[in-house]
């Protein structure tokens, strides 16, 4: 330090092992001036329910909400195949009318009155589905199987245990019935997939990690903790 400005420098004969403090060099000698130690940066504690029980990340949501959505496709194909071919003949009529080349042509006005029927009772059937599915498994696990897969379970912000019906009903409605029952309708259809958006990714900035489902019902989603089983010997 001979050549050093005078200034404030790391205490060269601070403990092993201790961050230095901030000490005057004078120039020519090291004088007993310290400065306050710098600060450390503070963790953000982790995000949970009143009572402690950590919350879930966005990421694992999406992905146990993909898992269900696995799980509940083949069965929704399978109860609507008859109508899924409704859908094939109206197409089909239409592509016949307009390679037909006759005066009254092909409409897409009587293409859209064809589907109607067939794509609302498909919505329906899915929704009912969806219903039974999630209100029945959270009502019975607190998690659907893609939840439950990946550790997660649903539970009332404010009281840990199983939800009144009440709650499941009010959360399934706000989560999936806006896609289910209005996503057909002309406009409105647009606005339910910007609602279907908005709710699933308000959990990234939502302090309480709550989609717009969640808050309507009053539940978080949580991780839970796996009891580690004991070393053998040690019962």
């Amino acid at each position: 330090m001979t050549q050093a400005p005078p200034g404030w420098y790391p205490d060269p004969e601070a403990p092993a092992g201790v961050p230095p403090l901030p000490r005057w060099w004078d120039g020519a000698r090291w004088t007993d001036h310290y400065g306050p130690a710098a600060p450390t940066a503070v963790q953000k504690p982790p995000a949970t329910t009143p009572d402690g029980v950590p919350l879930a990340g966005w990421w694992r949501r999406v992905v146990a909400q993909l898992l269900d959505g696995l799980i509940l496709l083949p069965v929704v194909v399978l109860v609507t195949v008859p109508f899924w071919g409704e859908i094939g003949d109206a197409f089909r009529d239409y592509w016949d009318d307009a390679l037909d080349g006759s005066s009254s042509g092909a409409s897409t006005w009587d293409l859209q009155r064809d589907l109607l029927g067939p794509l609302l009772a498909i919505s329906l059937i899915s929704a009912a589905i969806s219903l039974v599915y999630n209100v029945g498994f959270l009502m019975w696990k607190q998690a659907t199987p893609g939840k439950l897969m990946l550790g997660l379970r649903v539970r009332l912000r404010e009281t840990a245990g199983p939800m009144p019906f009440g709650t499941v009903l009010v959360r399934w409605l706000t989560q999936f019935a806006p896609s289910y029952l209005l996503g057909q309708v002309p406009l409105v259809g647009y606005l339910t997939s910007t609602y279907v958006l908005l709710d699933g990714a308000w959990p990234l900035w939502d302090d309480r990690r709550q989609a717009i489902h969640d808050k309507a019902a009053r539940t978080n989603v949580v991780t839970v903790r796996e009891a580690v089983p004991p070393a053998p010997g040690r019962m």
